[in-house]
């Protein structure tokens, strides 16, 4: 088996549709197996995927146990010599086989992500050569913007090493997968692949940036339906992250940041009254708030 591709799906039917037909359209001169995980979606995702998909593996879970988690139940049933891993609100708009010979062409490569674009097809950023700290966090996030635009430019249209790669389309070796294991199941959401990256490339192995696998991302059309808590797992998950890999010292200015930014970020809504995006905004910074101290 060349290609094993694991999609998580939480209530996200037709997007999940969309992407099955497209991976299979794609699917020329490899052998593949796909297996989706369902996190105990209300929608009928697993139903669809059973009868309009039944070559598709399907795993239905009682309970939404994560990203992580779910990648990792996906992996333990596959076969493939490579493992991708692909959020089901993407299309594959290119042939898979090319991240096949890539990987089996380049031994000291051992995960590589690809080229990722918006709906209008302008490039959107899956890959990162910076780690999360308190300094970049309290930036504002034009700022931001501006300095992965100006810092962090890339060609990419060309192949390079990164520190790491997003979770919308990754493909691993089984090899890599063997020595340093799968995705941390203790971030439910966010940073998985960052760590998953970091002991990946701690481990010796290359993760690149492989602009020949294109794929269309909506984004966040899962998490769109649960926005507090994303945003408080968003955060805790790079606290994680950070305390785990860098230092307690760096996690700790980094809990810090985030607590005064979210104060700053409160009070600046408060000034603007109770506009209907202000007060959905203002319930999830009172709940990041309130959850840094367990952290």
């Amino acid at each position: 088996m060349d290609l094993s591709i694991a999609i998580v799906s939480w209530n996200t039917r037709e997007l999940l549709d969309d992407c099955l037909r497209s991976v299979f359209e794609n699917a020329n001169d490899i052998e593949l197996e796909v297996i989706v995980v369902d996190n105990a979606s209300s929608d009928g995702s697993a139903e669809m995927v059973r009868e309009k998909y039944p070559q598709v593996k399907v795993i239905e879970n009682d309970e939404n146990v994560g990203f992580a988690g779910a990648n990792n139940q996906a992996y333990e049933v596959s076969s493939g010599r490579h493992f991708m891993i692909l959020n089901p609100d993407t299309k594959v708009l290119s042939p898979l086989a090319p991240i096949v010979q890539f990987l089996d062409s380049n031994a000291d490569v051992g995960a590589a992500g690809c080229k990722c674009v918006n709906p209008d097809m302008s490039i959107q950023r899956n890959w990162y050569d910076y780690y999360p700290s308190a300094l970049w966090e309290m930036l504002p996030h034009r700022v931001r913007e501006l300095g992965q635009s100006l810092i962090f430019r890339r060609d990419t249209d060309s192949l390079f090493d990164t520190k790491w790669v997003g979770g919308q389309c990754m493909t691993v070796k089984r090899e890599v997968l063997e020595s340093v294991g799968g995705m941390d199941p203790d971030y439910f959401m966010y940073s998985e692949e960052t760590d998953w990256c970091f002991r990946i490339r701690r481990a010796g192995w290359r993760v690149c940036h492989f602009p020949k696998i294109v794929i269309l991302h909506y984004g966040g059309q899962s998490t769109k339906l649960a926005e507090v808590r994303m945003l408080v797992e968003l955060q805790r998950s790079k606290y994680r992250f950070i305390a785990r890999n860098l230092s307690v010292e760096k996690a700790r200015m980094f809990k810090a940041a985030i607590w005064v930014k979210t104060l700053l970020q409160r009070a600046g809504l408060r000034l603007v009254g109770n506009a209907r995006e202000g007060c959905a905004r203002y319930a999830a910074l009172t709940e990041l708030q309130k959850s840094i101290g367990g952290w």
